[in-house]
């Protein structure tokens, strides 16, 4: 599992699901991380920095910090998720959903606007099953 942190020493951690070997795996270039999201087919986790107006990515094969997207149509990013070859994130400022391509979000475009505030954001693949489905069918 991942987690971010602000506090003190805003980082980046991870751990096993039983929450033994608990390590950080991002410690600078940080400040008010938010909405991890994991890219497991390309060994990638994806935040935003809702300080520093950032999307960036971790590479967990080679050990380097990639910067997709700096400033500019980023005010106050906080929610992240991605599916397939897509990321999409919210933002405080903008009451909009983004979307953008997953490799270099150079195409990133409002997807949904009109909205309230939105804070968080998760995707399903409407093709795998989807826990807790059984609880919605009555």
């Amino acid at each position: 599992m991942y987690w971010c942190d602000w506090g003190s020493k805003p980082k980046i951690e991870l751990a096993n699901m039983d929450g033994h070997g608990r390590r950080e795996l991002v410690t600078r270039g940080l400040y008010w991380p938010n909405g991890l999201t994991l890219d497991d087919l390309n060994n990638r986790l994806y935040w935003v920095d809702a300080f520093l107006d950032v999307l960036e990515y971790y590479d967990l094969k080679i050990h380097k910090i990639t910067t997709l997207l700096k400033d500019g149509i980023l005010l106050h990013p906080f929610g992240l998720t991605s599916i397939d070859d897509q990321l999409y994130w919210t933002d405080w400022y903008n009451p909009v959903v983004y979307k953008a391509d997953k490799r270099t979000a150079s195409n990133a475009n409002i997807l949904v606007s009109g909205l309230s505030q939105p804070m968080d954001i998760h995707a399903y693949d409407r093709n795998k099953t989807v826990p807790g489905k059984d609880l919605l069918q009555t």
